[in-house]
């Protein structure tokens, strides 16, 4: 049987101590989705295409919420494999403060907000 592994951050609230492997699909599903919005495209042998290289779109202003939305939706359909017992969504936004623009990333499961990722 083949497995993937993910690590989990000591900072992530997800963070469990003393737990080595997760077999939680929940936390498997959270974890392919970090994956994907923060690698860059190239940057995983034999797999030209994984990744959603988020920040180069940060400062494009051909890119909207909504063409984001479905960059990240192609790749959450190529590359995670979900069997139909979790819904997943996502939710772009544009956030503007001073001098600054983010891009806020939000990961529904179940109609529910299970993380958030600023980039």
């Amino acid at each position: 049987m083949l497995r993937e592994i993910y690590a989990i951050p000591e900072e992530e609230m997800r963070f469990k101590e003393n737990t080595l492997e997760l077999s939680n699909e929940l936390d498997e599903i959270i974890q392919q989705v970090d994956l994907l919005l923060f690698t860059r495209k190239g940057d995983v042998l034999c797999m030209p295409e994984f990744g959603c290289d988020l920040e180069m779109y940060l400062f494009e202003t051909e890119y909207n919420e909504v063409a984001i939305k479905q960059i990240i939706w192609q790749q959450i359909n190529t590359f995670i494999y979900l069997d139909g017992t979790y819904t997943v969504d996502i939710n772009v936004e544009f956030v503007e403060w001073d001098f600054n623009v983010a891009m806020v990333v939000d990961l529904l499961i179940n109609n529910k907000k299970v993380s958030s990722y600023l980039i």
